[in-house]
């Protein structure tokens, strides 16, 4: 391949990669009625809303979508009782929360998640995964940097 042309082809087999791996997710994790974006926007609230929740705004920042994106998912995860909105520093703002019964759905789905990614990355060797994590951060740090 041509040295020029190596950065869109990466790119571009990124783009394939992610659509398929989230078609997979979606197929594997149907039976729970969730799809890999609800999966991905309350594991982030997991890790990064802890007891008080976390703002739809800096939500949407940790997962590198837009914001009107996160308003869609999470009307329809408050409707089934999986989230909640805590509120706010002020009377127009308020926080996302797993609810106990989004809790006890995410924590049913991440020994799964868990084996679907064993499962797909079962052919890369360990210290070939490691050096594919520091690219894939270094990606996402320049993507987050990016105005």
């Amino acid at each position: 391949m041509k040295e020029d042309l190596l950065r869109p082809h990466l790119c571009t087999a990124l783009m394939r990669i992610g659509t398929r791996m989230a078609a997979t997710f979606d197929q594997h994790f149907a039976a729970w009625g969730i799809t890999q974006a609800q999966f991905r926007l309350m594991m982030a609230i997991l890790e990064e809303g802890g007891a008080t929740g976390i703002s739809p705004s800096a939500l949407a920042d940790h997962l590198l979508i837009e914001r009107a994106t996160i308003s869609v998912l999470t009307q329809k995860m408050v409707e089934r009782g999986l989230l909640m909105r805590l509120p706010g520093e002020n009377r127009r703002t308020f926080q996302l929360a797993l609810t106990e019964a989004g809790k006890e759905l995410l924590f049913a789905i991440i020994p799964h998640a868990v084996t679907l990614a064993e499962d797909t990355l079962s052919s890369i060797d360990q210290a070939e995964l490691q050096e594919m994590r520091l690219m894939l951060d270094s990606i996402e740090n320049r993507l987050r940097n990016i105005e």
